[in-house]
């Protein structure tokens, strides 16, 4: 059990091996010992850091944005993400680009909380590093030894509660792609988008403006879903036919998978000719265009046998107790109104619920407007939250926030204008984003000067765009080492959260810190463990080299260890020559000679030496590269800080390069 206000499943160490998956099929139980290169991630220590992250959260009013960029800077995004959530109640995550939001949110919809953990009965996962939606359904899947192993493990673990929130944000911080249809997937996927700048504030505007074309996408999309869908159930329903008891198998699956904490999950629980509904012969034989060309043409056809315009005072939705009874003995002509009829009869009963509630006069300027006030996707229709990104000097993305002068001649919009224009189409009603709130970037967080100076700025926009009438959702401003440098205090709940009609809510962005990378600060702890396999040892006589260009030659007899990992495995080849070191059996011994592509040598000693550290080393030990080994305290031997300082880089820099398809990953 690990200490603190949640924990993780108590996890007994596995005797004999792990359970893991690849895209070449089952990874056999063996050792990681006898594994070529491994990347070990230690989710205690991951536990540990977003404890401290989220408590220094608190102190200032704040909550926590995961940001799991970059495959979760090298640990995984999708693991580390779905341990978070299951484990912590995480419930944001940010990511870089909008494939890697996707593949999260696909991951999300598709493993039941705490499958990941419960399947190998407590023992550690191996896979190689994945972001395919294929792949991550994989991931998760039991081999049938460890099946048996979970139905074994006590009664109560097959009962236990996950924290998962029932709703998930992602957050794509990079600016959108200038695809035509980049927008459309961040609606579809309920992802929300960075607004970086006026070049995107202006393609956003042109794609709700044409709306015609974002509706047909949308229509386009919903129809080849669901053929999509009803073919894969058609699919699963004859494999399962092909069975002797197919109920019996459905419910195995049911048993086994927990599939009951997935919200999105089917009830294996009923027969199968219950699941079963055969497309329609639209659906089997037509392609999505097509069922789109119908679906309008029948929408076309309802506005001409008098379908409600959205300014009719009359207009209903019909649900499906209601288009079966005709009031007053008349015949009721049975239509669909469609999502933005829907949409705006909710807007003017949250409008009217506003003016009684409140008894004031709806005008425009007199209240700022408040986004989350609006109804929300779950009364019918989705909604694309942005976010304002302020440069406040880190000058790499977002707002200006100074005023423009007479000087510039229109050179450029003043930020607060573009604001305001794109919280206008919030008023219309078909226009489906919500703006969210205003982030920005922290420079050098170490320099309390500078990151004051930045501050000064965002909180000088922020003051002249709630002036304007513009209420902020959210703020977010402080990366891991603003949020954990204690003398800092730039960040002032009262002042930044603080505004009339409702107060923002305060977030932090923090990747760093929560994967161990952030070493300044003691609480944190190293999470990363690369570890190779020792797989040649021998005895090298004095003149003799070793290695590409003879960069090693024998001051004496040595005993020499070659270890199966190399640089296009990701470990850095300027940490050849004696740079860099390896920890074998609690010893550290140094690399000889040049890094090479697929392994790498380490002088062990003296041949002679019988008693020295290196006599010990044989073929299938374990060489730690970098961080902790097992469950011993502090970051290792050998710290990934210390490299990536020898090296003039940073930590993510180490991990995020790390081949994928190479080394394989193993959480514990």
């Amino acid at each position: 059990m690990i200490s603190g206000n949640r924990h993780i499943p108590d996890s007994p160490r596995p005797s004999g091996g792990s359970h893991g998956e690849s895209e070449g099929g089952d990874v056999p139980n063996v050792p990681s010992s006898e594994l070529r290169a491994v990347h070990k991630i230690h989710l205690a220590r991951l536990h540990h850091n977003y404890i401290e992250v989220e408590a220094a959260a608190n102190r200032q009013r704040c909550s926590v944005i995961v940001v799991v960029k970059a495959d979760g800077y090298g640990h995984g995004s999708i693991a580390t993400a779905l341990f978070l959530a299951d484990n912590m109640g995480a419930d944001a995550f940010a990511v870089a680009t909008l494939e890697e939001g996707i593949a999260l949110r696909k991951a999300f919809q598709d493993t039941p909380p705490g499958m990941q953990y419960k399947l190998a009965g407590g023992n550690s996962l191996q896979t190689k590093n994945s972001t395919s939606a294929k792949d991550v359904a994989s991931l998760f899947q039991p081999s049938t030894s460890t099946t048996n192993a979970a139905r074994s493990t006590d009664a109560s673990s097959s009962r236990r509660r996950y924290h998962r929130p029932p709703r998930i944000r992602i957050l794509v911080l990079g600016p959108p792609a200038p695809a035509k249809n980049a927008f459309d997937d961040f609606l579809h996927f309920n992802i929300e988008v960075m607004i970086s700048g006026p070049e995107v504030a202006k393609a956003l505007l042109e794609w709700v403006c044409n709306t015609e074309e974002r509706k047909r996408l949308q229509v386009e999309r919903a129809a080849t879903e669901a053929k999509e869908r009803a073919l894969q159930l058609q699919s699963n329903v004859q494999q399962t036919q092909q069975g002797a008891n197919p109920t019996s198998r459905l419910r195995k699956k049911s048993s086994d998978s927990d599939s009951s904490n997935n919200e999105n999950s089917v009830d294996f629980n009923v027969e199968a000719s219950q699941l079963y509904r055969p497309p329609s012969a639209t659906l089997g034989n037509v392609t999505g265009m097509d069922l789109a060309k119908e679906v309008r043409q029948i929408l076309n056809n309802q506005k001409m046998i008098g379908t409600p315009t959205p300014h009719s005072s009359d207009a209903t939705i019909l649900t499906n107790s209601s288009m079966n009874a005709s009031p007053k003995g008349k015949k009721a002509i049975k239509t669909f109104p469609g999502i933005e009829e829907a949409a705006k009869n909710s807007r003017s009963r949250h409008k009217a619920f506003s003016k009684a509630t409140r008894s004031e006069p709806d005008t425009t300027d007199a209240h700022p407007k408040n986004p989350l006030s609006k109804p929300s996707s779950g009364m019918g229709r989705k909604l694309l939250r942005w976010h304002a990104l302020v440069d406040s000097g880190m000058g790499r993305l977002g707002f200006r926030t100074d005023t423009v002068s007479s000087g510039e001649n229109g050179q450029r919009r003043d930020t607060v204008d573009i604001m305001k224009e794109l919280l206008e189409l919030e008023d219309n009603i078909e226009a489906p984003v919500e703006f969210f709130g205003m982030c920005t970037h922290m420079a050098d967080a170490s320099s309390s000067s500078y990151t004051g100076s930045q501050m000064e700025r965002f909180k000088f926009l922020l003051r002249r765009v709630r002036a304007a009438g513009i209420s902020v959702p959210t703020i977010s401003t402080d990366n891991s080492a603003a949020l954990l440098t204690t003398e800092h205090k730039h960040f002032d709940p009262k002042e930044l959260l603080t505004q009339d009609f409702t107060d923002s809510r305060g977030f932090v962005r923090t990747g760093g810190a929560i994967f161990g990378q952030r070493p300044a600060f003691h609480q944190i702890k190293a999470i990363s463990t690369l570890c190779a396999s020792v797989r040649h040892v021998a005895i090298l006589k004095q003149g003799e080299s070793v290695g590409y260009d003879r960069a090693y030659i024998a001051p004496s007899d040595v005993r020499i260890a070659t270890v199966a990992i190399g640089f296009a495995d990701g470990y850095p080849r300027e940490l050849g020559n004696g740079v860099g070191k390896v920890a074998i059996r609690g010893s550290l011994f140094p690399v000889a000679g040049n890094v090479c592509m697929d392994m790498l040598m380490v002088d062990l000693g003296p041949a002679q030496s019988a008693d020295s550290p290196g006599a010990s080393i044989v073929v299938g030990d374990t060489a730690i590269l970098w961080g902790p080994e097992n469950d011993e305290d502090g970051d290792g031997l050998v710290r990934l800080q210390d490299l990536a300082a020898e090296l003039n880089t940073t930590q993510s820099a180490l991990t995020c390069g790390l081949n994928k398809d190479r080394v394989l990953r193993q959480y514990e």
